[in-house]
């Protein structure tokens, strides 16, 4: 517990403290971003205000603001994409996936519901990129009200994005829509039926937390955090769950290293008596995190 003496020196020194962050993460970011990092890091701090650790705002600068998840995706993209394919990012936030997969040839556009993160993007695009209309290719609305035309997209992606929505069912039957025949769905979001760190509080989870929200802002407060990021942004997604909600639609599994079926179905039985560890690892409810590939068969509309 913080004794009151102790709370008043850190509030002292919390504005001295706050800018010696800004300029640690402004040193290790400034090869990712040239402008605006004051402002980011600000943004950061207010977004994610009890819930995030320093550290945790700076990993998320690295990795989100940063291109180092967004080499990642695009890797996993491109294996199997080909150049020119259209891709949208939903929950796209700084931009950082959009720019790289258009580096490497992917007709990416994003969609964000932060307008800040959207005018951020939008600026850095068109320094980056002034070939592209940063209007065009970065757009600021709600991802589960899109008027993206039916099938005319080959990949939609969700990059740690289906815990912040609410109805993930509806989100991915939109994606679905929007998909051309053999399009594909790339997923990854943390499974909340895993014993592991929760994603955004980084503090010891208990699977059983996702059945009552209220308990588990509870128990977030007894870790000294603020809960109120965890009950309006946070969804408690599990494997289980998002396999099903594939399947109900029609999507078929896949792994996400080499696009392999994960499909439990008779014509996969051949794969599942030759790698039992793999499917099982692939549908396991504590698997920690759902990291996925779903491709709409090529002969659904």
């Amino acid at each position: 517990m913080i004794e009151a003496g102790d709370r008043d020196n850190q509030l002292e020194c919390m504005g001295y403290a706050v800018e010696m962050r800004k300029q640690a993460i402004e040193v290790d970011a400034r090869h990712y971003v040239e402008e605006d990092v004051d402002e980011v890091v600000e943004y950061l701090y207010n977004i994610y205000k009890g819930a995030f650790t320093e550290k945790s705002i700076r990993q998320h600068f690295d990795n989100y603001i940063g291109f180092s998840y967004a080499e990642y995706t695009t890797a996993v993209v491109t294996a199997h994409l080909p150049r020119g394919s259209k891709l949208l990012d939903i929950g796209c936030g700084f931009g950082s996936t959009v720019i790289a997969a258009r580096n490497a040839g992917i007709d990416a556009t994003g969609i964000e519901i932060a307008p800040f993160e959207v005018n951020f993007a939008q600026r850095r695009l068109a320094r980056m990129r002034p070939q592209d209309d940063p209007q065009l290719v970065f757009k600021q609305g709600d991802a589960t009200k899109l008027d993206q035309p039916d099938t005319s997209l080959d990949a939609v992606t969700f990059w740690n994005v289906l815990e912040h929505i609410e109805d993930c069912e509806a989100m991915l039957k939109a994606a679905w829509r929007m998909l051309k025949p053999g399009g594909r769905v790339y997923i990854e979001c943390p499974n909340y039926a895993a014993h592991r760190l929760e994603a955004h509080y980084h503090v010891p989870w208990d699977p059983e937390l996702r059945h009552d929200r209220e308990k588990a802002a509870d128990y977030l407060r007894s870790q000294g955090r603020d809960p109120a990021y965890f009950l309006t942004s946070i969804f408690c997604r599990t494997n289980e769950e998002v396999l099903s909600i594939l399947k109900g639609i029609g999507f078929e599994p896949l792994d996400i290293a080499d696009e392999m079926s994960m499909a439990l179905t008779f014509r996969n039985l051949p794969a599942m008596l030759l790698q039992p560890m793999r499917f099982r690892k692939f549908h396991h409810p504590a698997r920690e995190s759902i990291t996925l590939v779903a491709r709409k068969p090529a002969n659904r509309m």
